[in-house]
C-alpha cells in the first residue's frame, strides 16, 4: 500500500503502534514470568543453602530439625522441605508422589503437593545418600497467571481503543479540513471566486493554512476581476469605434463614386465584422466564466434543446453542403442555462460548418445515464491531430490549415466554458474518421 492517501497513512500509523504495543506486552508479560522464576530460584537456593550449608558434613538428624525449625518460622513457612535418605522422605513438611531429579524442576497439581498449582524445586546431592528438596510456589494464589492475562489484556487493550479513538478522531478533523478545502477548490474551478475555506479563529495549524490558503484566494481573485475589467473595458472601448467604422464602409460602399473599390470595401466590411464578432465572443467567454450566469440555473430539457437547435440549423447545414447523418437522442434533463447551452449546440456544429469540407457528414446523439448527460457530436471530416486537441480548446487557438473560413478560435473555447459553468467538460476524440466533440454534464 502506497503511502499516498490519509486514509494509508492513518492504517500505517495504527499498524505500527499496534505491532509495537502487542510487542510491548508480550515482552513486558515474558519478563514478568521471567523475574519471578528468577525470584524464586534465589529464594530456594538461599533457603536450601540456610538448612544445609556447602562444605558442611550433613547430618539426617541435624537437617530434620532445621526444617521443622524453617517451617516454623514467618519468612520461610510457606515453603516446601523434603529430606530423602536413599530415596526414603525421613523429614520434611510436604510429600511428593515421584522422584526429585537432581537440579531445579517444575512442580504442578499433578504432584499433588496440597496448596500448590504451580511451582519450582531446587534438589541437591548432600552426600552419604542424602537428598534435599525444596518447593516454592511460581503462582502465589490460585489463577494468578490468568488473572496476570487478564490484566494485561485491560491494560493494553484499553491503549489500543485510546489509540484507535484517537487515530479516527485525528483523521476525522484532518479528512473535514481536506473537505472543506477541496470543497472550496471545486467552487472556485466551477466559477465561483467567492467561495472561501472557513476558518474558526482558533489560531491552530490548520486554520493558519485556511487563512493563509484564503488570502490567496483573495488576491487571484482581485487579479482576475482586474484582468476582467481590462479586457471588458477594451472589449467595450473598441467595438464603438469598429462599428462607426463599419457604418462608414457601408455608406461608402453605397456611394457611386467607390463603384471601382466596392469589392475592397466589402472585404473592409466583412473584416470589421469578424473583429465584432471577435469582441463579442471575448465578452462573452468573460461572462461565462465569472459565474454570474449560474443565478439563471433552471431545469433544462436538453432533448427538446438539441432538437430546436439543429432544426434552426438545418438551413446552414444544407447551404453548406454537410448532412445530419444521425440524430439519436434520449430523454434528458438538466439545470443549467437554456441559452448558453443552444449556443454550445450552435458553436459544436458551426465548428463542423466551418472546418470541414462540403459533404461531411455530422452525427449527433444525446445520452442520460448514472454518471450524468452526455451530448456527442462527430463527423468524418479531417479530425484534429491528438497534438493540437488541446490548443484548439485555449482561446485564439486557431490551428494552420485546419479550416476553409478564418476564425480567431473562440468557438470551442466557449463550448468548454459553458460547459465548465455546468459543471462539466469537454473532450475531443477520434471519430475514426473525423473529431468527436463530447459534451459530459451532470444530470438533474
Amino acid at each position: 500500500m502506497r503511502l499516498r492517501s490519509l486514509r494509508a497513512l492513518t492504517l500505517a500509523f495504527l499498524a505500527v503502534f499496534l505491532g509495537a504495543t502487542l510487542a510491548t506486552a508480550f515482552g513486558i508479560y515474558f519478563a514478568t514470568f521471567r523475574t519471578i522464576d528468577h525470584l524464586v530460584e534465589q529464594r530456594i537456593a538461599s533457603a536450601s543453602a540456610a538448612i544445609a550449608p556447602e562444605g558442611e558434613r550433613a547430618q539426617a538428624r541435624r537437617i530434620g530439625l532445621r526444617i521443622m525449625a524453617a517451617a516454623r518460622e514467618r519468612d520461610t513457612g510457606d515453603l516446601g522441605f523434603i529430606l530423602f535418605d536413599h530415596g526414603s522422605q525421613v523429614a520434611g513438611n510436604v510429600r511428593v508422589t515421584r522422584p526429585l531429579p537432581l537440579g531445579l524442576s517444575q512442580v504442578d497439581v499433578a504432584d499433588r503437593i496440597k496448596g500448590l498449582s504451580h511451582g519450582k524445586v531446587l534438589t541437591r546431592d548432600l552426600g552419604d545418600g542424602l537428598r534435599l528438596a525444596v518447593i516454592a510456589e511460581t503462582e502465589p494464589f490460585d489463577h494468578y497467571n490468568a488473572a496476570r492475562k487478564r490484566i494485561y489484556l485491560i491494560g493494553f487493550g484499553s491503549i489500543i481503543a485510546i489509540a484507535l479513538a484517537a487515530a479516527t478522531t485525528f483523521t476525522l478533523i484532518v479528512r473535514r479540513r481536506i473537505t472543506d478545502m477541496r470543497t472550496t477548490v471545486e467552487a472556485i474551478f466551477d466559477g465561483d471566486m467567492t467561495q472561501r475555506v472557513p476558518v474558526d479563529g482558533s489560531g491552530t495549524a490548520f486554520d493558519r493554512q485556511a487563512v493563509a490558503f484564503n488570502r490567496m484566494l483573495d488576491r487571484i481573485g482581485a487579479l482576475m476581476e482586474e484582468m476582467g475589467h481590462v479586457t471588458n473595458g477594451v472589449a467595450h472601448e473598441l467595438r464603438t469605434p469598429l462599428a462607426r467604422l463599419r457604418n462608414q464602409l457601408s455608406l461608402l460602399a453605397r456611394d457611386p463614386q467607390a463603384q471601382a473599390v466596392r469589392d475592397r470595401i466589402e472585404d473592409a466590411q466583412a473584416e470589421a465584422d469578424r473583429l465584432l464578432g471577435l469582441f463579442a465572443a471575448l465578452l462573452r467567454i468573460a461572462e461565462v466564466e465569472s459565474g454570474a450566469r449560474r443565478a439563471d440555473f433552471a431545469p433544462v430539457d436538453l432533448k427538446a434543446l438539441v432538437e430546436d437547435s439543429v432544426e434552426a440549423l438545418e438551413p446552414v447545414i444544407e447551404e453548406s453542403g454537410h448532412r445530419i447523418a444521425g440524430l439519436a437522442l434520449a430523454e434528458a434533463r438538466i439545470v443549467g442555462d437554456g441559452q448558453l447551452l443552444t449556443q454550445m449546440v450552435v458553436n459544436l456544429v458551426e465548428n463542423i460548418l466551418r472546418h470541414t469540407p462540403g459533404g461531411t457528414e455530422i452525427g449527433i446523439t444525446l445520452e442520460a445515464g448514472e454518471g450524468g448527460t452526455v451530448l456527442s457530436v462527430a463527423d468524418d471530416g479531417p479530425g484534429i491531430a491528438a497534438q493540437d486537441r488541446a490548443k484548439a480548446l485555449d482561446r485564439f487557438g486557431r490551428l494552420s490549415g485546419g479550416g476553409q473560413v478564418k476564425g480567431y478560435g473562440f468557438g470551442l473555447p466557449l463550448v468548454a466554458a459553458i460547459a465548465r459553468l455546468h459543471g462539466g467538460t469537454l473532450e475531443l476524440e477520434d471519430a475514426r474518421p473525423g473529431l468527436l466533440a463530447r459534451v459530459i454534464l451532470p444530470g438533474a
